[in-house]
């Protein structure tokens, strides 16, 4: 797989692999520099041929390919380093992530605040279920999100 990585720029605190708690609050505001690098990879995950199946792609021996777990790690990382991962009571928010993840519809509606909060659970997820981050972008449900972020800009 070919697909173009997003490039870095000045982010703020946290990061998924030193798994500390996020300390950044839901109620803090974001930078447009911080929304401009998450939004880089709408163009990423809409690339022709990026998980056509709507599945998480595989290699030959049916593992799932490095390269898209490497893109799903970048994206992760994103996310927190953007103040996109926000400290607010998630496991108990499981219910209202769930009915954006099975009425994309409900998206359209989404403010930024809900949006941190549902990015923040997919990502808070994904220490429970593996490959869960994964999962939501091969379904193109993180792409609904993204593009809802462009909107909101």
């Amino acid at each position: 797989m070919g697909f173009g990585w997003p490039v870095k720029r000045n982010m703020v605190r946290c990061s998924h692999k030193t798994m500390k708690t996020c300390s950044i609050k839901e109620s803090e505001g974001l930078e447009p520099l911080h929304l401009a690098n998450l939004l880089e990879f709408i163009p990423v995950f809409e690339e022709p041929g990026f998980c056509p199946t709507g599945q998480i792609p595989v290699d030959e021996d049916n593992w799932p390919d490095e390269v898209f777990l490497k893109l799903v790690s970048r994206f992760m990382d994103a996310c927190y380093k953007n103040g996109f991962v926000v400290k607010f009571d998630w496991e108990n928010w499981e219910t209202e992530a769930l009915s954006y993840v099975r009425d994309h519809a409900l998206l359209k509606e989404a403010d930024l605040l809900v949006l941190r909060r549902l990015l923040t659970w997919h990502i808070r997820q994904n220490r429970f279920t593996k490959n869960h981050v994964a999962t939501m972008i091969a379904s193109g449900h993180i792409l609904l999100m993204l593009k809802r972020l462009s909107e909101l800009k």
